[in-house]
């Protein structure tokens, strides 16, 4: 039967069946449901929330932050950052303020400089990983922890300048606060509780950090000290705002600010490493013409290949708004629907990119496709702050598999991610092929 049909022979009464059903469907297969949904009834009102499926109208929630806001889940996340983050606010009082900032921070100059770094990095780990599996007698090793995860954890201790802190550290609280902030939608006490003490000791890790920093003669507005890594962090210790622009940067701020960077990068980077390649190791031809474009010294037609598998998978299918003030959603269209203060509005990104009255063709994997309609990281005033470093990162952590001899994901289970019960990608078994060096 179809999704519809079932839920509406679910009595109205009944709310529980109705978001059973919607839950258990959306989990056997999204993308079905979500199809569905944009051809019969592209804004459905559930319990739980609006759901939008459209482009047009995801792009008109995410565009529209003053009538959308971030309220849903903005508290939640500043209680885990324990301060004030852009993310988690709307309106030029904390969000607009920190975001300039936060792009003078994260630069499209960086692009370069971050994909030498990431390409570093990921060959090393490769190596790592390729002879640990020679030394303990395997023929595979697990790809999410001992690749994907510890090349997004080792580029953010060197670009974003968490020294210091382990590897394994970084990732496990990130997860743990992402989890808290952006998963639980039911506010489970204890992962609430986790978030909110993992951000805490994140919180505590960073302000060390900064200590040991400033103690190395890094003083707002001074020089650097000669010997002090030229990182995300040492730039905001040495920047000074205009005098008048209202928000003083203070290390407390400076901490948010690199916390937050944090959350929003190292599960969605190594998540990424992971369901990109699965989805092109999922498309054997594809695959074989990314391998080829890997090779190329220009990378950006090998970046497309990346970038339309994780429209197919995107880290962030959802992201839910808080509408705060009477409107009609879809003005003018036969969908159009008047949405009430207080109504969560669930926009769903992994919907619009596939929106066949938007998008030529949304079923083919087409790695030349325009960037118009790819929003993996986001639209609007909340897409990703960190767009220009993560065009380097995610694109360039997949091309160094790729270059890599005898390292793939097992031909009959190319699709096998293993979550193990988390809302993440824990473990995904590949090949271990030769190291650089053989």
């Amino acid at each position: 039967m179809e999704f519809l049909a079932e839920y509406d022979a679910i009595p109205q009464s009944d709310a529980k069946r109705r978001v059973g059903l919607l839950r258990q469907r959306m989990k056997a297969d999204g993308p079905a449901l979500l199809r569905e949904l944009r051809e019969r009834r592209p804004v459905f009102a559930t319990p739980v929330g609006v759901f939008v499926t459209r482009m047009a109208d995801v792009v008109e929630v995410l565009s529209t932050p003053d009538v959308f806001t971030v309220g849903v889940y903005g508290p939640v996340l500043e209680e885990a950052l324990h301060g004030p983050f852009m993310l988690a606010r709307d309106g030029a009082d904390v969000h607009w303020h920190d975001r300039a900032h936060a792009q003078l921070m994260l630069p499209a100059e960086d692009f370069g400089p971050v994909r030498r770094l990431t390409a570093r990095i990921a060959d090393d780990a490769l190596d790592r990983a390729v002879a640990v599996a020679r030394i303990e007698g395997r023929t595979t090793f697990d790809y999410v922890q001992e690749y994907a995860a510890p090349v997004a954890a080792r580029v953010a201790r060197e670009y974003l300048g968490f020294t210091d802190v382990p590897e394994e550290t970084l990732h496990t609280l990130s997860q743990r606060v992402q989890r808290a902030v952006f998963v639980n939608q039911e506010r489970d006490p204890e992962v609430h509780a986790a978030g909110v003490a993992a951000g805490k000791e994140l919180h505590d890790l960073v302000a060390g950090v900064i200590a040991r920093r400033r103690a190395g003669g890094t003083a707002p507005g001074g020089p650097a000290p000669a010997d002090g890594p030229d990182d995300v962090l040492g730039r905001m210790l040495r920047a000074s705002l205009p005098p008048g622009t209202g928000r003083e940067m203070d290390d407390e701020r400076i901490n948010h600010q690199l916390v937050g960077y944090l959350i929003g990068y190292q599960q969605n980077a190594t998540q990424c490493a992971a369901t990109a390649l699965k989805e092109l190791a999922s498309r054997p031809d594809e695959l074989a013409r990314a391998e080829a474009a890997a090779a190329d010294e220009d990378p950006a037609v090998f970046d497309g290949y990346v970038w339309e598998a994780l429209r197919f998978h995107p880290f962030v299918p959802s992201t839910p708004r808080l509408c705060v003030r009477d409107h009609v959603l879809a003005a003018g269209t036969p969908r159009a629907t008047r949405l009430a203060p207080g109504t969560v509005v669930h926009a769903h990104l992994a919907s619009a990119m596939f929106d066949e009255t938007v998008v030529d063709e949304p079923y083919a994997f087409r790695p030349d496709r325009t960037p118009v309609h790819n929003l993996v990281l986001g639209y609007g005033a909340h897409d990703c702050v960190g767009k220009y470093p993560a065009r380097a990162v995610l694109p360039e952590a997949v091309r160094r598999v790729l270059l890599r001899p005898g390292v793939r994901p097992l031909p009959d289970a190319v699709r096998d991610l293993d979550y193990a019960g988390s809302p993440y990608p824990q473990h995904y078994t590949v090949t271990a092929g030769a190291t650089a060096s053989s």
